[in-house]
């Protein structure tokens, strides 16, 4: 990705060591002219020993390379969904599939209405099977898989579930996994899973393989996926007459997934940079990757398909390379769900509580105050984070969307004055780069943000010891290369597919048999209609809801029409009843609290709130707070404003803590 379209001369000096670049903007607005001039430090060589945390560390922050970013657009079409009449024992079927209601629930209630006559003008069949009306599963159709058995959905089943007719070409994105099914024993499910991408992340079912342990063979247990996909490549799919082209773009998975498909060293071996030639040194009984100034070289298609360096594999290439057009190293993108949220981030917090040499770790008093704050900041979080704040002596159980949240948005608040200096701006450099790289808004700042991870994992080493630079923070050095290939992160992370995870789990009633069960529960949702029909639907339109109606709210003058609490916009949801919901950023940098939202007579939705006159920054390093709309704000206007619903930018974090109002985007939607 360029960003020659940022319209700034950039002028380039090196220092002596050829170390991070120094730049001077010769177009910067005057209010960021204190961050001209800023020198890029020379690095030292890494030492196993840790630093004095106490002492001034001499190694100052990058600064950024370009000024400030322009918003992309944001689209104000509305979805106007055509109300289409059914009928009841259709919409029965719906429900009991949608819902996953056991049958024993379904046949209850068949059994109620016909027993009541409720429903006169239909006749309701007796049994839940009639009414899902599922194909009865053939037996047949699961083939063994050493050591368990696999069904094979078929990726060309779901492309015509979830695809509109109007595409010409989709790409598609794969994901693949392992499942535990129960506590008490082995039985694990290895899905083989899809979405299409540049639609709403509906995933689907390609393969599920069932056993007590993993596939044996990775080339058996790919097998129906690679022979369908090759054919789907090479002539594409055909819908209601008209030929789509398919091109898998990405597969996504953990570290020890893709070491799996791939038939690569796991995260624990030397050589198990997928990225790099780098080999990793066994140091305090681990393997760790030191940090070099000298970069290693990096690896290519080509190498893996001539298995160049060797001590990388375990036995024979996959033959997912046999799939036409797939480069192995870039459509296996360093998801940043498994690498920074469940691996760097939580290793920190580990880190600083107790496993972190004496000087980095928090005294128990610290432990018990920055748990507190989390707690205080439980009420602000709004929808858009389906888990809230907790302790954070829990953080072994944190998920991932917690870890996520703490990253993004509380970390840098809780920690400001918990954290020593040096170890705080360790965190900062890591916080901002990702602030980078999973938006949109910030593509002419990825230079930076690489350079902002190299200090990152330079200091980190450091301060924390060599045996702490893991398989995941020595891919952080790689991780600025999916920004380049795939945009912001957020398109390449493993976030769907773990959440499609409980789905597949719900479906599973008891123990005994459950592949059988989960084909079962598939066959009666592609079975119905009424279901797939919505679901293209929602795959390829943007919607616009207005809910909750209300009357007196505030109104402007020459404003009028029928008002509203609640607007659900593509995935901004807003509901001025509820504070915490009510908070956003427009496209003129202003940020609004929402107090009612009014349809007009010509269908356009206007939203009225007030602004903060006063906006101050959070933080200035590693670079100025105001880049990213993170401020501090006061004073909430009193006169009221109103503008359109196209010209809101973003969703608004509001947080309260030590008395001062803080706002941030929320970056991950």
């Amino acid at each position: 990705m360029s960003s020659s379209n940022t319209g700034y001369i950039l002028q380039i000096i090196f220092n002596e060591e050829n170390e991070l670049p120094n730049t001077v903007s010769s177009n910067l607005s005057s209010h960021y002219s204190n961050n001209e001039h800023i020198i890029f430090p020379n690095s030292k060589s890494p030492n196993s020993s840790c630093l004095n945390l106490n002492k001034e560390v001499n190694n100052e922050l990058p600064n950024p390379l370009s000024p400030f970013y322009s918003h992309n657009e944001i689209s104000s079409e509305e979805m106007l969904m055509p109300i289409e009449i059914v009928s009841f024992e259709t919409e029965l079927g719906c429900w009991a599939t949608e819902c996953n209601v056991p049958q024993i629930t379904v046949n209850k209630l068949l059994k109620l209405l016909k027993r009541h006559e409720v429903i006169k003008t239909e006749k309701l069949p007796q049994d839940c099977r009639t009414l899902l009306a599922g194909p009865k599963l053939t037996i047949g159709n699961i083939k063994s898989v050493t050591p368990g058995r696999y069904y094979h959905f078929g990726l060309k089943n779901g492309i015509k579930t979830f695809l509109s007719t109007k595409s010409t070409k989709i790409n598609l994105a794969i994901g693949v996994d392992g499942l535990p099914l129960t506590k008490s024993s082995n039985s694990q499910f290895w899905p083989i899973l899809a979405y299409i991408i540049g639609t709403e992340k509906y995933v689907f079912p390609v393969g599920i393989y069932h056993g007590y342990t993993k596939p044996k063979c990775t080339d058996e247990f790919l097998s129906d996926f690679i022979l369908e996909t090759k054919q789907l490549i090479t002539e594409g799919i055909v819908l209601n007459g008209s030929r789509i082209q398919v091109e898998i773009k990405l597969f996504i998975c953990d570290a020890p997934a893709k070491s799996f498909i791939l038939n690569t060293k796991g995260h624990s071996g030397f050589y198990s940079c997928s990225r790099c030639i780098l080999e990793g040194e066994y140091y305090e009984k681990r393997v760790c990757f030191p940090y070099s100034k000298n970069k290693s070289a990096k690896k290519t298609h080509n190498d893996y398909v001539n298995m160049k360096y060797e001590d990388s594999h375990i036995g024979t290439i996959s033959k997912l390379v046999e799939l036409p057009g797939l480069d192995i190293v870039s459509a296996f993108p360093l998801d940043y769900m498994h690498l920074v949220c469940l691996g760097v981030t939580r290793k920190l917090i580990t880190l600083w509580m107790h496993k972190g040499p004496m000087q980095t770790r928090l005294p128990s008093k610290s432990i018990h105050a920055l748990s507190k704050s989390l707690l205080d900041l439980k009420p602000f979080i709004p929808s858009e984070f389906v888990r809230k704040t907790r302790h954070i002596q829990d953080i072994s159980r944190w998920k991932a969307t917690e870890l996520r949240l703490f990253l993004l948005y509380i970390g840098v608040v809780v920690l400001k004055n918990i954290l020593n200096k040096n170890i705080y701006t360790n965190f900062m450099s890591l916080y901002v780069s990702m602030l980078i790289l999973l938006s949109p808004d910030y593509e002419c700042y990825i230079d930076y943000a690489e350079s902002l991870l190299d200090y990152f994992v330079r200091t980190f080493e450091e301060m924390y010891g060599r045996q702490h630079v893991s398989h995941n923070i020595h891919g952080l050095l790689h991780i600025v290369d999916d920004y380049r290939s795939h945009g912001p992160l957020d398109n390449c992370s493993a976030f769907p597919f773990e959440n499609y995870m409980k789905t597949l789990k719900s479906k599973i009633r008891k123990h005994d048999k459950p592949l059988e069960q989960l084909i079962n529960r598939y066959n009666e949702i592609y079975n119905n209609k009424s279901i797939n029909s919505s679901l293209s639907d929602h795959s390829t339109n943007q919607k616009t809801l207005l809910l909750k109606s209300r009357k007196n709210g505030p109104l402007v003058k020459n404003i009028n029409g029928l008002q509203y609490y609640k607007l659900i916009k593509n995935t901004l949801k807003l509901n001025t009843k509820v504070d915490r919901e009510s908070y956003i950023l427009t496209k003129s940098g202003e940020i609004i609290k929402c107090l009612n939202i009014v349809k007009t007579s010509n269908n356009k939705i206007i939203i009225i709130g007030k602004s903060f006159e006063r906006k101050t920054s959070l933080f200035e390093k590693p670079v100025d707070s105001k880049i990213f709309n993170i401020f501090i704000v006061q004073n909430l206007s009193e006169n009221l404003k109103c503008f359109e619903d196209c010209e809101i930018h973003k969703k608004m974090l509001f947080l309260v803590h030590n008395e001062n109002s803080i706002v941030m985007p929320i970056v991950h939607t």
